[in-house]
């Protein structure tokens, strides 16, 4: 680990900022599944321990969760969706994943300087 006098004090702003973000998150997350703990759907631990997962840096943001992931995870899904949310969604079309591909193009391409036509 990097000696903490040798980090410049940027890097240390951005950790403590992080390292806040990580605990409201947590304190966020457990307070959507405390009406599970309530129910008696979840433990506290169980609870704790699926939130640990989701915002422990295992995946990106924008990573999806599959339905056995989460299902996995210990949390009551379902595939069931009423043919009315699927109408309604169909009225806000998705540009798709976010994600770096091939076909991804962060910025306009220009062609070379000495490039013939």
């Amino acid at each position: 680990k990097k000696d903490i006098n040798k980090v410049d004090d940027e890097t240390l702003i951005l950790a403590d900022v992080s390292e806040k973000a990580m605990r409201q998150v947590k304190e966020f997350a457990l307070e959507l599944l405390s009406d599970k703990v309530e129910e008696g759907i979840l433990t506290k631990e169980q609870a704790e321990r699926i939130v640990d997962e989701l915002v422990s840096g295992k995946w990106t943001h924008d990573y999806p969760l599959s339905f056995e992931k989460v299902k996995e995870m210990g949390l009551k899904v379902s595939t069931d969706m009423p043919h009315e949310v699927y109408a309604l969604m169909s009225l806000y079309p998705q540009s798709g994943m976010g994600r770096p591909s091939v076909q991804y193009i962060p910025l306009p391409i220009t062609p070379k300087q000495n490039e013939k036509k």
